[in-house]
Order: C-alpha cells, then sequence, then structure tokens
C-alpha cells in the first residue's frame, strides 16, 4: 500500500511542491522497485507451480516388521515347503500350510508358467525381536519329468511387502497408487526381482521403507499440513551359493522329488526408513517472503527520499540536491520557512500559522483522505433541520 499512496502523492502532491529533478527521480525509483518486486512475485509463482517436492527420510525403530509375500515361477511343476527361523538358535518350526499356495499353471495365462505363492494372511506372520524370529528357510521341489537341466532358464522370484502386494491391495487402494504414480507398480516387481539356479542356496536380507506420498490439494499448496497415501515396499541385499555337484544332473530327467534350490528370506535391520514427501514451496510462506521483500524495497525507498510523517527528507534531498530543496522552500515561503527559520519582521501571525499548516500538510501529515469528508458536519445539521420541520408538521396533523 506504500506504493500505492506514494504513486498518489506523486501525481497530487509532490509534483507541486518538489523540483522537477526530485519528482522524476521519485516516479523513476518508484517504478523500478514495483518491476523489481513484481519480477520477484513473478519468480516466487513459478517456483509454486514448478515445485515437485522432496523427501525427508527419518528412521525409526521397528520391534517388528512384516514377512514379505513371495511369488515364484517356473516354467516347469514344483512345490514349496517353508519354515520359520530364529536368531537364538531354537529349532526352526514349519510354516502353516495356509500360508503357502502351491504352483498353479492357467492355461489361458500369457507366460504358460508355475506360479507359486507364499502369503502372510493378514499380517499374521511377522519378523519379531523380541520372538527371535528374523526369517523365512523355503525349500523348493521340482517334480516334473518334463525337465532338463540344459534347458533350465532360472526360477523367478518376486518379493512384496505385504502390507501392499499389488495381488492382495484393495481396489480402491491400488486405484490411488496409480493415480498418484502410474509407474509405481512397475517399480516394485523390479525392486526385487531375482533369479535362482538348480542346486542353490539364496539369502536375501531385507529392509522395510514406507513412503508417504503428499496428495496435492489446495489446502496442502497453501500451506496446511497435508493427507498422505502410504506406499510400504522393501529393498534386499541378495546372495547365492551354488552347490558344486550340479554337473551330475546334466542330460538327465528329474524322477520323483527333486530338491531344486533353498531360499531363505530374512532380515537383521530393525529399522524402518519412513520418506516423507514435502513441499519446499507453499503460499503462505511465499508470500511471507514477498511481504519481508517489500519491506526492503520500502525501506530502501524512504531511506533515498525520507518518510513524510517522521523524516520528509532522506538522502537524495540531503546530498544531491540539498541546494534545489533549499531553494523550493523559500519560492513556497517567501517570508519565512516554517519549523526551520524564524518569522520575519514583517510576517504576521495570520501568515504564520498558515505558513505552519500549509507545511505541515506537505511534508508531515497526510490529510488528504480528510478532504473526502468536508462539509459532512453542514450536511449532519441539514438533515437534523429537515428531520425536525418533518417531525413539527406530523405533530400538527394530529
Amino acid at each position: 500500500m506504500e506504493f500505492i499512496n506514494e504513486t498518489q502523492d506523486i501525481i497530487r502532491k509532490y509534483r507541486r511542491t518538489e523540483p522537477a529533478v526530485l519528482v522524476t527521480a521519485r516516479a523513476t525509483t518508484l517504478f523500478i522497485l514495483v518491476a523489481i518486486l513484481g519480477g520477484y512475485f513473478a519468480i516466487l509463482t513459478a517456483l509454486i507451480a514448478l515445485d515437485k517436492g522432496v523427501i525427508v527420510s527419518q528412521l525409526q525403530p521397528a520391534e517388528i516388521i512384516p514377512v514379505p509375500d513371495v511369488e515364484i515361477t517356473f516354467n516347469y511343476h514344483f512345490n514349496i515347503e517353508c519354515e520359520i527361523r530364529y536368531l537364538d538358535g531354537r529349532t526352526p518350526t514349519p510354516c502353516d500350510n495356509d500360508l503357502i499356495t502351491q504352483p498353479s499353471c492357467d492355461q489361458n495365462s500369457e507366460d504358460q508358467r508355475w506360479h507359486g505363492w507364499f502369503t502372510s494372511i493378514d499380517g499374521r506372520l511377522k519378523y519379531n525381536m523380541s520372538e527371535k524370529l528374523y526369517g523365512v528357510y523355503f525349500t523348493i521341489n521340482i517334480d516334473d519329468p518334463r525337465y532338463l537341466r540344459e534347458n533350465d532358464a532360472g526360477m523367478f522370484i518376486k518379493v512384496h511387502d505385504s502390507d501392499f502386494n499389488p495381488r492382495t491391495v484393495p481396489q480402491r487402494v491400488h486405484d490411488q497408487a496409480l493415480k498418484l504414480d502410474p509407474d509405481f507398480y512397475n517399480k516394485l516387481d523390479d525392486l526385487n526381482y531375482h533369479v535362482i539356479g538348480f542346486q542353490q542356496v539364496n539369502w536375501m536380507f531385507i529392509s522395510r521403507h514406507i513412503k508417504k506420498k503428499m496428495i496435492t490439494n489446495f489446502f496442502s499448496v497453501l500451506g496446511f499440513p497435508p493427507a498422505y497415501f502410504e506406499e510400504p515396499y522393501i529393498t534386499s541385499k541378495y546372495e547365492s551359493v551354488t552347490a558344486p555337484d550340479t554337473a551330475e544332473f546334466a542330460g538327465q530327467p528329474i524322477t520323483g522329488q527333486q530338491k531344486y534350490a533353498n531360499l531363505f528370506i530374512g532380515t537383521l535391520n530393525w529399522f524402518q526408513e519412513v520418506e516423507t514427501e514435502a513441499r519446499t514451496r507453499r503460499i503462505l510462506d511465499s508470500i511471507s517472503m514477498l511481504a519481508g521483500f517489500y519491506g526492503i524495497l520500502a525501506g530502501i525507498y524512504i531511506l533515498v527520499f525520507g518518510f513524510s510523517p517522521i523524516r520528509p527528507w532522506g538522502i537524495f534531498q540531503n546530498c544531491c540536491i540539498r541546494r534545489r530543496i533549499k531553494n523550493e522552500l523559500h519560492k513556497q515561503y517567501p517570508k519565512s520557512i516554517p519549523l526551520l527559520e524564524l518569522p520575519s519582521i514583517d510576517e504576521t501571525l495570520t501568515d504564520r500559522i498558515n505558513y505552519l499548516e500549509q507545511f505541515l500538510s506537505q511534508y508531515v501529515c497526510d490529510i488528504e483522505y480528510m478532504k473526502e469528508i468536508e462539509g459532512e458536519k453542514d450536511i449532519e445539521e441539514a438533515e437534523n433541520a429537515e428531520r425536525g420541520i418533518f417531525e413539527g408538521e406530523s405533530g400538527k396533523g394530529e
């Protein structure tokens, strides 16, 4: 508002009371500062529009971590067995049968492969630090007589967080995830995708992450705390060792049950990383920055040209055109400059008061807005008189 009022003063007041060079300097400086302010506003607007956010990571202790879901795919029929392993060395316990879906091959599927699953139903099975449960050990057997070692392209393993498995997640959650990130499920498939081979022993140690994606709306852009959509996922470190006696199976078909590989999936990391998405620019923050920048520009203008209610003259008047200012004042106040000089001999008290009122209105007091209510007292008296006449005539009528 200071710049708007200053523009009005340049048009209505300064051009009549100050030297032309000072008025020109005021207008030019004001135009430059407003242009800078407009450019800064445009930059802040562009930063808000182009803001992609940042990820703030935080490690949180997690005594309980869900056992991940596992999908195993192979060109030949196989079956799965598993047992639960403990850190304290106690005897492993077999997995419940309902946690394993033995392989099936859908004749209508595109890959024509056998798919088997291990699923921690409703999160029932969890890695638990207090119970020392830290891993699940799978034994994968093949019993397909068509199997030949030379044609083995490997067994494919996909691992997903059991709280966010694409196969089991509710449809509304599935749709929301695709809305926020169309490639999210493709990234999940590639994140923990491994190939194991015949007679291998494989270890997979997982780490859990929770990505909290911000649901963008007007209030979050404005600066209010946003709502988040949580997407748990896991990362893994994978190692494998091949048994040295696998060559003897070359060229021989499988008869009965034959162990294909072992797979251990567990964790020794009892922390989970929470990745929270946040905006770096918000409207309220930008307004605060704009207000601060406006204050800096207004301060520069006041420093250069003064602030009428406190210090009517600034650096420009005192250092650059000091003599012109003084000559201009003498033209306006030929007898004496009020507040600066003593009254002259031929100056009457009325002249002094008039000079003082003019000086205060020009340089110290802003009374322009008061002119809008000039004469209102007379209007109120006329309205009261008319109201009295109307009330008197009404009384006579009665």
